[in-house]
Formats: structure tokens, C-alpha cells, sequence
């Protein structure tokens, strides 16, 4: 008896399989949960990185024709239509404030093209370009606008973030006032972002 007693003790601790199966559904289920929450997140880190690097583009746009005395633009980089994403955007020096990069104008800064399926877009004010005078103040008012994969939102959750210019020059992200996952133009809840591809 003794025997058999220290036979028991020296027996290795372990699973069942029942317990085992138990904490594989456990786990199952946990995923389930976690990882649409993970890919929200992830989606909106890259819109949040996205868009401060474009504010901070247009920042230093700013802050340069200040600095300069001259007016700065950025401008896109695309042949399409209000397109900034596809192939990104450059800074320069715009002597003649015409918004083209003319022979003899300092380049500044380049911007690389936003990964896939990240997208930008400006409305008609900002189809080619944005001109920051000496003043600082910037030559129109209006919105840009990123979306993943062409989607404002999906099923409530945000797909989008919107950068306001106002005429002053100063560039803000736009808020979500209604909490419908768009972002709005001006922060009232009745003006949201149109569209992914026309703000």
C-alpha cells in the first residue's frame, strides 16, 4: 500500500483532456472578441498617422512662408484629379504663388504616396495645390479627407479622417460631432465629408 501511495505522488501534474478542451474553446472565444477590436485599432492608427503627417506638412508650409517672407505651396503630386494619395505630394518655395513648381523654386520637402489602401483626397479648392502667403494666411479655405480601403465608415465604426484649412491657414483634423463615424467639414453635425474622393 505504501507502494502504490508513492507511486501516486510521484505522478506528473497535468491536463485532461476535457480540461484542455475547455481552454481551447476559452481561447476561441476570446478571439472572437478581441480581434475585431484589433483591427479597429489598427485602422485607425494608420488614419491617425496619415493625417498628423499631413498636418505637419502643412504646418511646416506654413510656418516656412512665415519664416521666408514668400509664399509656399504644396501640391500633389498625381495627374488625377484631387488626388493626394497615390503619389504623394511636394513642398517648395513658390516665388509667383502660382502653385507649380517652376524652374529656379526651391524644393523643400517630398512626401512619399500613402500606403494601400489608404487614400487622400482634397475638394475643388485643393483639387492641385495649397498656397501659405507671407501672412501665413492660405490662398482658399477647404478639406482634405483619408479613408480606408473607400470607406468613410463601416458599421458605425470610422474609416475616415478629415483635415480642415481655414482661411487663416491653420489646418485642425475635423471632428465627428454626431458620432456617426464621419468626420464633419466644419464641426456642425448637419455638414458631413461628402465622399471619400470629393470632400
Amino acid at each position: 500500500m505504501r507502494t502504490n501511495r508513492q507511486y501516486k505522488d510521484k505522478l506528473p501534474a497535468g491536463f485532461t483532456l476535457i480540461e484542455l478542451l475547455v481552454t481551447i474553446a476559452i481561447a476561441a472565444v476570446l478571439l472572437l472578441v478581441a480581434v475585431p477590436g484589433m483591427k479597429d485599432f489598427f485602422i485607425t492608427n494608420r488614419l491617425v498617422t496619415s493625417t498628423n503627417d499631413f498636418i505637419a506638412a502643412l504646418n511646416t508650409a506654413r510656418i516656412e512662408a512665415i519664416r521666408r517672407g514668400a509664399s509656399v505651396s504644396l501640391k500633389k503630386n498625381s495627374a488625377t484629379a484631387n488626388d493626394w494619395g497615390s503619389a504623394g505630394w511636394t513642398l517648395f518655395v513658390d516665388s509667383d504663388g502660382d502653385g507649380t513648381l517652376d524652374a529656379g523654386e526651391t524644393t523643400l520637402k517630398i512626401g512619399d504616396a500613402l500606403p494601400t489602401p489608404i487614400t487622400l483626397y482634397a475638394n475643388n479648392n485643393f483639387a492641385n495645390y495649397i498656397t501659405f502667403k507671407a501672412s501665413g494666411e492660405a490662398n482658399q479655405m477647404g478639406t482634405f479627407v483619408f479613408c480606408y480601403d473607400g470607406m468613410l465608415q463601416e458599421g458605425g465604426s470610422p474609416r475616415s479622417k478629415a483635415v480642415v484649412v481655414i482661411k487663416t491657414g491653420r489646418a485642425r483634423v475635423a471632428v465627428d460631432t454626431d458620432g456617426d463615424g464621419i468626420p464633419n467639414k466644419d464641426g456642425s453635425p448637419s455638414v458631413n465629408v461628402a465622399s471619400c474622393t470629393s470632400p
